[in-house]
Order: C-alpha cells, then structure tokens, then sequence
C-alpha cells in the first residue's frame, strides 16, 4: 500500500490516544500526584513539547491540502459555499498553527525550568524512577 493511500489520520489519532493514555496513568490519587519524581515531569514536558514543536507543520499541510482540493474543483459543501467553508477552516487552521507555536514555546520554558529539579523524598518500591 503506498503513502497516497493510507489514511494519515490515523497518526493524530494515535497521538490523541497515547496522551489519553497518559492523562489516565497520571491521574493524581489519595496516595499522591500521579507523577511521583521531577525527572519524570521534565521528561514527559520534553515530549510534549517536540509534539508542539511538530504541529504547526501538520496544520499547515492540512490548510495546503484544502486550498489544494478547492483550487482543482473537488469540494462541495451542504450549506454554504466551498469558498466559504474552506477560507474559515485555513484562517482556523492559520491561527491553531500560531497557537501551537505559542504552546511550544511555553512547554520549552517548562522544560528548562525544570531541568535543575531534582527528588529528595523517600523511594516506594514501585517508583517511576
């Protein structure tokens, strides 16, 4: 199968999954915050930040593909007009990319902040050092 004929979505979804997944593991509970040690934090701020850092390009692909489809005649809408429809989802799209960008360079600030922190607590067994 080649690249044209996988669906690319399914790469954002698994992303959208795994930071479930995370959401879940993290969950703070009686015992604690669900994440136990700095390092811990650093490292998963570190990842989030490179997904940030990745998607004003994933967004701008999108909107290229829009205007791309649009431009060739291949869009129809049920209200409205393609036009119309298409210049709202780039403009959205245009602003998530600047947003994202906003997100990344937060997330790098926390990550730097981060990096002197260390743990002086005492070890459970089951850490997740």
């Amino acid at each position: 199968m080649n690249a044209r004929t996988t669906d690319p979505a399914r790469h954002p979804a698994k992303a959208a999954d795994a930071i479930r997944a995370f959401n879940h593991a993290t969950l703070p509970t009686r015992s604690g915050p669900g994440i136990a040690y700095p390092g811990t934090v650093y490292n998963t701020v570190g990842a989030m930040a490179a997904l940030a850092h990745r998607l004003p390009q994933a967004l701008d692909h999108i909107a290229l593909a829009l205007a791309d489809l649009h431009k060739a005649g291949h869009l129809t809408a049920d209200h409205g007009t393609p036009t119309q429809h298409t210049a709202t989802a780039v403009t959205a799209l245009r602003e998530a990319e600047r947003l994202a960008g906003g997100l990344a360079e937060a997330l790098e600030r926390v990550h730097a902040a981060t990096g002197p922190l260390g743990y002086c607590g005492p070890l459970p067994e089951d850490d997740d050092l």
